[in-house]
């Protein structure tokens, strides 16, 4: 009976240690590239919900008779955020707040958006067209 000599090509060597290598390494950037982007839509989230607080802050100044924006700067402010805009239309006893206010992107990114931008309005109207 005769041995059969079991014989490894030295060219196919350590392809399997390099084939898994390269999966892991875009697996990394894959998994990187999906938290970046989701910390980036949750940075979106929280400036529409701090567009909403700041709106409905300044509303409920304005129905005190207090001045709607420098509350609503204030809380902008409370909530890590930068008002950019507050406009209050008034009339016939009603009002409307509009609010912008601008929230920090995290991560931040060379090159890419640094801010978050989102709108809100708040007030009290009596009839609607």
């Amino acid at each position: 009976m005769q041995r059969r000599r079991r014989t490894q090509q030295p060219a196919e060597r350590g392809s399997g240690t390099m084939l898994i290598l390269a999966v892991v390494i875009v697996l990394m950037l894959v998994a990187a590239v999906g938290a970046w982007f989701s910390s980036w839509l949750a940075s979106g989230a929280r400036a529409r919900a701090v567009a909403d607080v700041v709106a409905i802050a300044a509303a409920q100044a304005q129905r005190d008779g207090r001045p709607a924006c420098p509350v609503a700067e204030q809380a902008a402010a409370a909530n890590d955020a930068v008002l950019a805009n507050c406009e209050v239309t008034t009339g016939w006893g009603e009002f409307i707040v509009d609010i912008a206010v601008d929230v920090e992107m995290r991560p931040q990114i060379a090159g890419a958006p640094q801010s978050a931008h989102a709108e809100s309005r708040a007030g009290v109207v009596s009839d609607i067209p």
